[in-house]
């Protein structure tokens, strides 16, 4: 089943009007064919409307073609059919002009091939509002009005008498006859006129009803690729959402259990029941993250396997994270001040900052490193700082090289969340030397802007 009869997109009713549209090229040769049989009928009548009852002789006589089709005007009327038929085969992209080139070929006598003039004209006066605009077609429709009153004007001065052959407008006549009045030729022009002007209003109805539907598909159409695109900006999102956790998990267990699994084996020859202590943590660690991990990626099972649904870490659990890495061997102290603000996911975030703080000064700055985290809330914003003041002296070498970069990306992108922003960069000697991850989070939601970053890379913090 296709995507489009999945969601059921509509289509122009209609199935001969689908048929038509789907095949424009055929439509149009067959109307041009079909002015080509018409005005070759009309010549055809045109040349037999000429023979005359001889009474002496009581015989039919031809004295000759009319005037349209003697040497060298029939050249003219051959030019006028091959003129109008490009005017309808091309009267899909250019109607407007197609229908001003019909209204000046068709001055002059035509004879009974006008009335196949007449259908080409309604053609193109019909074409005007469908492939164009209203606009468009009431400008057609003065410019072939203005036209019929100024053919039958003239046969009317020049005596010409039979103002429907002279007119584009004869087929809308029932009958052509002499004009012998102004008034008559008034009337006959007011009849053109009130014939085009019904095929104009047909034109303009069915061409505002095409546009229309064209539109409702259209936007059906495009309300199904942005409902595809959101779903796509979902899924994007939240990968990016688990991979921020991921890397919260695995940076935090990791540098914690490598910590602690060298610390166990320099103590492991002096005190082995404190190594033993120390792979026991670590151990802990490992299956604690695994859990987190299991958890994490439930989401992502079959609808039919039921994922564990346990409460993410939040401000509650600082002192359960400074405690792990105080057993990690870091020298950490925690001061939290203020009343929370009860956003679950603001708290998360916190903690989150929190922990990626502490993991980089475990990584970066080794055991034994002094560390000092700090939450600061009030009612309008929520601060966060983890501040640590460099290596500790005679402390082993720092854990290096197993950094991904990501760290203050995603809490970048957990700020912005927010509308919040972050600070992070060494601290200059004279106020103690180390590193400052610094965030703050306005409370309120509605405050919510662009997150400004000032960051520095993992490589200049190694160099500390």
């Amino acid at each position: 089943m296709t995507r489009d009869a999945e969601v059921r997109l509509p289509r122009p009713p209609g199935v001969i009007r689908r048929a038509f549209a789907a095949h424009p090229l055929a439509v149009d040769i067959t109307i041009v064919v079909w002015y080509f049989i018409g005005s070759g009928i009309g010549i055809l009548l045109d040349v037999l409307s000429t023979q005359q009852w001889n009474e002496a002789t009581e015989s039919i006589e031809w004295p000759g073609p009319p005037i349209q089709l003697t040497w060298p005007w029939v050249l003219i009327t051959a030019a006028r059919i091959l003129i109008i038929a490009t005017a309808l085969l091309f009267r899909r992209k250019y109607p407007l002009a197609g229908l001003i080139v019909i209204v000046v070929v068709t001055f002059g006598e035509q004879g009974i091939q006008s009335f196949a003039n007449g259908v080409a004209l309604m053609f193109l006066l019909y074409a005007v509002p469908v492939y164009r605009s209203v606009t468009a077609a009431w400008l057609g429709y003065a410019i072939a009005t203005a036209g019929i009153i100024l053919q039958g004007l003239l046969a009317y001065w020049r005596g010409f008498g039979d103002v429907g052959s002279a007119s584009p407008a004869n087929l809308l006549v029932a009958e052509t006859s002499a004009v012998r009045s102004f008034g008559e030729l008034v009337t006959i022009t007011i009849m053109g006129a009130l014939w085009m002007l019904a095929v104009l209003m047909l034109g303009i109805n069915l061409g505002n009803r095409r546009r229309y539907i064209a539109a409702v598909i259209d936007r059906a159409h495009q309300l199904a690729r942005e409902r595809d695109q959101l779903a796509q900006l979902a899924v994007a999102e939240e990968r990016s959402r688990i991979a921020r956790e991921m890397h919260d998990i695995v940076a935090h267990s990791v540098s914690v259990m490598i910590a602690l699994s060298e610390g166990a084996s320099r103590a492991a020859a002096t005190a082995p029941e404190a190594a033993t202590d120390a792979m026991r943590r670590s151990a802990e660690t490992g299956r604690t993250a695994l859990a987190e991990m299991r958890r994490l990626l439930g989401a992502l099972h079959t609808p039919d396997e039921q994922a564990a649904l346990l409460p993410q870490p939040g401000v509650e659990d600082l002192p359960q994270l400074v405690a792990g890495f105080r057993d990690a061997g870091l020298d950490v102290s925690l001061d939290v001040s203020g009343a929370s603000a009860g956003d679950r996911g603001q708290d998360l975030a916190i903690y989150r900052i929190a922990q990626e703080g502490l993991t980089n000064v475990l990584r970066y700055a080794g055991t034994g490193a002094r560390v000092r985290v700090e939450l600061h809330r009030d009612a309008e914003r929520t601060t966060v700082e983890v501040r640590d003041f460099g290596p500790a002296a005679g402390a082993a070498a720092p854990v290096t090289g197993i950094g991904s970069g990501r760290g203050l990306t995603g809490l970048t992108e957990r700020a912005r969340v927010f509308g919040g922003h972050i600070e992070s960069g060494p601290v200059g000697s004279a106020d103690g030397g180390g590193w400052r991850l610094w965030a703050e989070l306005p409370v309120n939601a509605g405050a919510r802007e662009g997150t400004q970053v000032f960051t520095t890379s993992a490589a200049e913090r190694e160099t500390l």
